[in-house]
């Protein structure tokens, strides 16, 4: 007996969409050094089965285990030892082929100092180096493909789930994917399992083979037991096909034609004495045992009825699995499973800011603030001139408060909807460019991957907000300073209207709690893209969440706190914070912040409601 490591077990494994059950008690064993065929017909259940192992899919029974660790209970682990090409890769087109994978190997918990070498050592197992430097949105589908399979073998993962890898990829591609996946399995000893339509690409290369049929497998054992359980046949050819055909079904054969051939199974006649026959009978041009492809195997397994299946359910192994250790996440040589949290946040961090709005986003409300705090100063010097002119009796000197004030509430309407932009992409957006996946493969949990991208998004509202009142209060005090607002009358008389003493600490004050119901309105769009995987859809639910609830401001009365808008400047009113704010800054002896009481636990409420929704629903979430 040879010892091995098992490094893939899954036993009674089940599956269905609703009320229609996909994987039907699947048990399947693959072990360290082995290339696995993983066998089926379209809407078998092949892809399915390798969406559970990877925790894209959550299976209603069975188990799944992964180098020895439940991938149930140690999702990380497990993970860490897997590398994957599951349907189309998706990656972040804008970014070039060594911008992906680099950020993906930071991901994957690859030491700084090692991610980029790794990157290279990739991009020339798949030969491309030459575009590495290239936008992925440039890429053909095969060279899609062969970026796919690179993303797939960062880190020197132990175990290979390779669905329909060579699709997209011409015959010499496919030549270099045979010669990787040998050089893969003899050298490095890793565990491939590999699922194909392209049956011959497999033949070579393969050592086990798996059947699935309708969610059930019919056929899994080694390849040469399984060759020799396949009715040997033999390929007949001659000028006259119909006189040989006739000859094999007297001596009570079965003979199938195949174009200008037949295939004849012998059963237990030697092959000398029905050649023997045949000769007698027609010329005879070609008589020779047919090897038991892995079609044949297919087939076999796909037309023949269940008792015959079961024969070739189970064949043994000469093998006897090692116990995989417990421990840590090795065997992985570069990548681990620690600090997850801190790892998906910068990815996340990192792929936000590659993201054309970035920039824009920050930028736009400063510069919609400083227009309105130049209109502000136009019309405030144009006052003063006409009181110099004798044209007005009075007219107040300008403050830097209310300067600041009227910047917020015009910028922060601009701000607000780029934040909803920015959270309702965040889900919806990698779903449907099926960039989700390649991070949720990682050694990562869906719970870090929710909670970085939530964390990232309040980490810029929070920037974008600091910003925009850093640039706003610099613009203010340098053109107005920040004294007392007077009034100044054709005299020269000045009245103080609003004193800097009181105006400060509410401006203050203001100022900080309106990070909170930007925060609050964030973290609802976050929920909306978490519902659906249509970025344009995401836009509309992420608007229509904090708008929509002003329909009830009439039936909630005096409770109209707890709505988004009542803590938000709009342009058809301003109940916020920042109008009373504009209020005190004028002077006015009526200022007035009708939902104070509502200030803080309103938006923590909406923060508290976007992020339970999210979670709710993205631990369900089905990630194709």
């Amino acid at each position: 007996m040879r010892h091995v490591t098992d490094a893939l077990t899954v036993q009674d494994l089940q599956f269905g969409y609703g009320s229609r059950a996909t994987v039907r008690g699947v048990s399947l064993h693959l072990f360290a050094g082995d290339c696995y065929g993983f066998l089926g017909h379209n809407g078998a259940g092949k892809t399915t089965v390798m969406r559970l192992v990877l925790g894209l899919l959550r299976p209603t029974a069975g188990t799944i285990r992964v180098f020895g660790h439940d991938v149930q209970q140690e999702r990380r682990r497990a993970n860490a030892l897997i590398g994957a090409v599951i349907e189309r890769p998706g990656f972040h087109l804008g970014s070039t082929a060594r911008e992906n994978l680099l950020a993906l190997a930071r991901l994957s918990g690859i030491p700084r100092r090692l991610a980029s070498a790794e990157t290279d050592r990739v991009l020339e197992a798949v030969d491309l180096e030459p575009d590495a430097r290239r936008r992925v949105g440039t890429f053909s589908m095969g060279m899609r493909q062969r970026l796919g399979i690179a993303q797939a073998l960062l880190g020197k993962p132990r175990l290979l789930l390779l669905d329909e890898p060579t699709n997209g990829l011409d015959p010499e591609g496919i030549a270099d994917l045979r010669a990787l996946l040998t050089r893969l399995v003899q050298e490095e000893g890793a565990a491939i399992m590999l699922s194909s339509h392209q049956l011959g690409e497999l033949d070579g290369v393969c050592n086990r083979v798996g059947v699935l049929r309708e969610g059930s497998m019919v056929v899994e054992g080694d390849l040469d037991s399984l060759r020799h359980r396949v009715a040997m046949r033999h390929v007949l050819a001659g000028p006259d096909l119909a006189a040989l055909r006739r000859a094999v079904e007297a001596q009570g054969l079965r003979a199938a034609p195949d174009g200008h051939r037949l295939f004849v199974e012998l059963g237990a006649r030697p092959a000398h004495q029905v050649l023997r026959d045949l000769v007698q009978a027609a010329p005879v041009e070609l008589f020779a045992p047919e090897q038991a492809t892995l079609e044949r195997i297919y087939l076999t397994a796909r037309h023949d009825g269940v008792d015959d299946e079961r024969a070739f359910v189970g064949v043994p192994d000469t093998r006897t699995p090692d116990s995989a250790g417990e421990g840590s996440c090795s065997p992985v040589p570069l990548g681990n499973c620690h600090k997850p949290f801190g790892r998906a946040f910068a990815f996340e961090l990192r792929t936000l800011m590659r993201r054309w709005m970035f920039t824009p986003a920050l930028l736009m409300p400063c510069a919609i603030a400083m227009i309105a705090m130049w209109n502000y100063a136009r019309r405030i010097g144009e006052a003063l001139a006409k009181v110099d002119a004798k044209e007005l009796f009075s007219a107040p000197s300008g403050s830097g408060y209310e300067a600041v004030a009227q910047g917020l509430q015009l910028a922060t309407p601009v701000l607000g909807l780029g934040m909803l932009w920015f959270a309702s992409q965040s889900l919806a957006a990698d779903l449907a460019g099926d960039t989700l996946r390649n991070t949720l493969i990682r050694s990562l949990r869906r719970g870090d991957v929710l909670l970085a991208k939530l964390a990232v998004l309040l980490t810029l509202a929070l920037a974008a907000w600091a910003l925009l009142v850093a640039v706003t209060m610099a613009v203010a005090g340098a053109t107005f300073g920040f004294g007392d607002l007077e009034e100044v009358t054709r005299y020269g008389d000045r009245d103080v209207l609003a004193a800097a003493a009181d105006v400060s600490p509410t401006m203050w004050v203001v100022i900080a709690q309106m990070y909170l119901p930007i925060a609050g309105a964030t973290a609802l769009a976050f929920a909306m893209s978490s519902l659906v995987r249509h970025a344009a859809v995401a836009v509309v639910l992420a608007v229509l969440a904090v708008l929509l609830p002003e329909v009830l401001r009439g039936w909630l009365g005096e409770h109209a706190g707890w709505l988004p808008t009542s803590h938000l400047p709009l342009p058809v009113g301003d109940e916020s914070a920042l109008g009373y704010a504009a209020s005190t800054a004028r002077g006015a002896a009526d200022a007035v912040w009708p939902f104070a009481d509502h200030a803080v636990l309103a938006p923590l409420s909406w923060l508290a409601a976007g992020v339970l929704l999210a979670t709710a629903v993205f631990r369900r979430r089905r990630i194709s």
